[in-house]
């Protein structure tokens, strides 16, 4: 990405009483009341102790900046990450910036010259204490020293060569390495404390790198040991899965709120109580309810509770699923489905803590932690109206999406195996088995359903079965139809082998959706010689 293409509505969003920069919430300040300030500083404790100040604040605030672009943002070069923090100065309203150099040697070397008209800092001055003996945009020069220190890596300081505030046309600074400013960077460097405040955050960084290391180390270790408390699921192979139970193990032992996102039957409540097990709250309740299922007047009764009376039928009191798990964790299936009444009670439940039963006037305190899922795209439901975007970005403080079934085709066989003996167990069928030849008929079906759809089928094929060994015509007729269509077909025609073989193929790969991969595995053999085959037959995937 380059500066130029930096758009404020890209990078922030408003919502009711919260600004923030991709998750790091904003202010905005009034130009009046920080001159006032400045002034209040300058007369309290003396203008260099002022400008350190307001050095400092600045420094901070274009660290914080050049970190969050880097986060953020993908760059063409360290170059254009640079530009990113004036073009920053003009969305923000602090003044229009324009590089009038910039010059990044292979040695260290650094040198950047910089203009700024309209400077807020300079008016703030001239508004509160009228024209100044020396150059006052100090936040604005500490903000350039930290945005290249962060970029660069190495201390980079900024000096005001000209200022409105003292009666200059306009505000131009120059910026350069350590080294290039001689005798004068320990002044600068005095003023920012850099050396100091750069020591204790070296220490501190280095500290958190070995004790995130550490737990790295030992969320693999317990991974492979299974220690990890994950009940009754089986050991997946797949890397996206390997992802969520990495992301759904990070989180488990904070407080965040977590929004589980995924299609139908991909196993949305299983990372739900993976989380609620591994977490702080592991000896309390874990509540589920599905918001989908219920009518609005009821959902709000089972969630809150309701006074005897408050409705017809309410002929007593009754405490809600959010006071019954106080002190746990509460899984919210299907919150795209509630409506924007109830969006807007929920909102307020997460912001103050608080419950209100239906038909009640007394607000009651709850502990609970809220965990979220849905089918549905909440960030469309968003931009179309049908969702609050402030209780979106308060559900997602983390996301865990889980990939369907048919993206991970790796876990449908020991998916498969692992159900198998679940279902042997629960319908006390002692000698059920998976008979191999199945293997291939669910390797190449969709699963539109995913583990659901799956779990289903094999249930059915166990009830079908009468010796114990689940055989392919005990399949559900959805998951056969997919190859027996795609054999030839069953005539008195003679054809030539080459002819079956790329009919076979064509029909394979149709009923892979297009996955080459996946019909290699389907036709036992290797990406190789299929994209050989689909070439020279000139067959797209």
């Amino acid at each position: 990405m380059r500066a130029e293409d930096l758009k404020l509505d890209d990078i922030i969003s408003f919502s009711d009483g919260h600004l923030s920069l991709h998750g790091r919430r904003l202010i905005i300040h009034d130009i009046q009341a920080m001159a006032q300030l400045r002034n209040d500083l300058v007369q309290t404790v003396g203008t260099g102790n002022t400008r350190r100040i307001l050095t400092r604040f600045g420094y901070f605030w274009g660290e914080a900046d050049a970190a969050g672009m880097d986060r953020i943002m993908e760059w063409d070069s360290t170059e254009e990450w640079l530009r990113a923090g004036p073009h920053l100065h003009r969305l923000q309203g602090l003044s229009r910036t324009d590089i009038t150099d910039l010059e990044i040697g292979n040695s260290g070397k650094f040198r950047m010259e910089i203009e700024w008209h309209n400077s807020a800092e300079a008016e703030e001055q001239l508004i509160e204490l009228g024209p100044s003996p020396v150059a006052s945009c100090w936040i604005l020069i500490g903000y350039a020293s930290g945005y290249a220190s962060y970029c660069m890596g190495e201390p980079i300081y900024f000096k005001e060569l000209k200022c409105r505030g003292r009666g200059d046309e306009l505000c131009r600074a120059l910026g350069m390495d350590h080294d290039s400013w001689g005798e004068e960077a320990k002044s600068f460097a005095d003023d920012m404390q850099i050396g100091e405040i750069r020591g204790k955050i070296k220490e501190l960084t280095a500290e958190l790198r070995k004790k995130n290391a550490e737990l790295a180390r030992q969320r693999r270790r317990m991974r492979k040991s299974g220690s990890f408390y994950m009940p009754d699921s089986p050991h997946l192979p797949s890397k996206a899965y390997g992802l969520v139970l990495d992301s759904a193990s990070r989180v488990a032992g904070f407080d965040s709120l977590v929004l589980i996102t995924g299609e139908s039957g991909v196993g949305k409540e299983v990372i739900a109580r993976f989380i609620h097990r591994n977490s702080p709250r592991r000896n309390k309740d874990f509540g589920t309810i599905n918001c989908g299922a219920l009518p609005e007047e009821l959902l709000s009764s089972e969630l809150f509770g309701h006074k005897a009376g408050s409705f017809t039928g309410a002929i007593s009191d009754r405490t809600g699923l959010l006071e019954q798990t106080n002190g746990g964790t509460i899984l919210l299936d299907e919150i795209g489905d509630i409506s924007p009444a109830l969006q807007l009670t929920l909102l307020r439940v997460l912001q103050e803590k608080q419950i209100r039963r239906v038909g009640e006037n007394i607000n009651r305190d709850v502990d609970v932690r809220i965990i979220a899922a849905t089918n549905r795209d909440l960030e469309r439901d968003v931009r179309d109206g049908r969702f609050r975007q402030d209780l979106f970005y308060r559900l997602r403080v983390v996301e865990i999406n889980i990939p369907p079934l048919r993206k991970r085709p790796e876990d449908i066989i020991p998916l498969a195996r692992f159900l198998t003996e679940r279902i042997k167990k629960r319908l006390d069928l002692e000698t059920l088995s998976l008979d191999p030849e199945c293997i291939r008929y669910l390797e190449s079906y969709f699963w539109p359903g995913n583990v659901r759809e799956l779990e289903n089928a094999i249930e059915r094929a166990a009830v079908m079965s009468e010796d114990g060994r689940i055989r392919v015509e005990h399949l559900p007729p959805s998951i056969l139809r997919v190859i027996r269509q795609a054999g030839p077909p069953v005539t008195g025609e003679m054809r030539r082998l080459e002819d079956i073989e790329r009919r076979h193929i064509r029909r394979v790969l149709e009923s892979c959706g297009g996955n080459r991969s996946r019909a290699a595995r389907v036709l036992g053999i290797g990406t190789t010689t299929l994209w050989r085959k689909l070439k020279k037959w000139d067959i797209s995937g």
